[in-house]
């Protein structure tokens, strides 16, 4: 009986597989390196040329549903939204009805998640922010030897191999800060951002909110819910340097005192502000990081989102009085 359950639970192409949204990628890299060489792991990004020509549904389907001994969910609110998370998602919960949760570990990367309704109470989630990375890992291990797998210790060997590759990495990220294609492709960055913020207000405006969304040169100008304004700025000091530079975002009561613009008197107070660089996060990988907001990563567009939403926050708790 025993050799026969010990069968069944080797069945699996994969030890462990990674679930998680586009902005928790550098989380699940961090993560598939420092296991990946003590056993099979999947995750995406790594995988694209095993699954390229595939059908991707039902592969993803197979991975999550039945072919991976343990699923790591990075869980955040957005998780299961997107369309390729949604299908992980239900094959994961389709899993589950059949043959129980033993096989998932749901890791929250935001603080003080709501967790969704249909994921059971008892089961115990690991806090990223309390234990980081590396305890993740450590946790991912122990899991993948309770549900019968056997990860191997890391050789001499592998463990140079890991050093090299981080090495490496750090080598090329102050490369870029110090770079000209770094400073252009920061730019560029900062021109999506705009162009998200600038199309946003469309759909502001068919909430019947009026966003409006100027350019002054480097400053980004968003108002429209008095008496709350935003102002963005990115201004790269040399055409080759990224370090130092930041894109800041402040937020106020009242307008502040701008080149070219008419503040009417107000006295403007600083209600918020948050600092953003542009970094080499991974290898051909790139985001900007929250240098106030525990080095949380987002790309252009999930900035712009993340930014409009702490916009419509701070207008929630400081409505015009009049």
């Amino acid at each position: 009986m025993t050799a026969g359950l010990k069968k069944l639970t080797d069945n699996f192409e994969y030890d462990v597989a990674f679930s998680f949204h586009a902005q928790d990628e550098s989380i699940a890299t961090q993560l598939n390196d420092l296991v990946a060489d003590r056993m099979k792991t999947f995750l995406y990004s790594e995988r694209q040329r095993d699954i390229a020509g595939t059908d991707g549904l039902e592969k993803f389907s197979e991975v999550y549903g039945k072919s991976a001994r343990l699923v790591v969910v990075l869980y955040r609110p957005e998780w299961g939204e997107t369309p390729w998370t949604r299908v992980e998602q239900e094959a994961i919960r389709q899993r589950a009805f059949n043959s129980g949760w033993d096989f998932t570990t749901f890791i929250p990367t935001i603080d003080n998640p709501q967790m969704p309704q249909w994921l059971p109470r008892t089961r115990l989630y690991f806090g990223l922010n309390r234990f980081g990375v590396v305890g993740a890992a450590s946790v991912i291990d122990a899991r993948v030897s309770e549900l019968g797998g056997n990860p191997k210790s890391e050789t001499i060997a592998e463990r140079t191999a890991r050093f090299s590759r981080s090495s490496k990495l750090r080598e090329q990220q102050r490369n870029f800060l110090n770079s000209a294609s770094g400073v252009q492709a920061a730019n560029l960055a900062y021109e999506e951002f705009t162009a998200f913020l600038e199309k946003s207000s469309q759909t502001f405006k068919s909430n019947s909110i009026t966003l409006k969304v100027q350019r002054s040169g480097e400053i980004r100008i968003v108002s429209g819910i008095p008496p709350i304004n935003l102002i963005a700025e990115f201004r790269p000091f040399y055409s080759n340097v990224l370090e130092g530079v930041y894109l800041t975002v402040d937020y106020y009561k009242g307008f502040p005192e701008i080149p070219g613009y008419v503040s009417f008197g107000q006295n403007a107070t600083k209600l918020r502000k948050a600092r953003y660089s542009y970094e080499m996060v991974g290898i051909d990988r790139f985001a900007y990081i929250a240098l106030d907001e525990k080095r949380r990563e987002f790309s252009p567009q999930f900035l712009g989102e993340h930014v409009l939403k702490t916009y419509l926050d701070i207008a929630d708790k400081n409505p015009l009085k009049y």
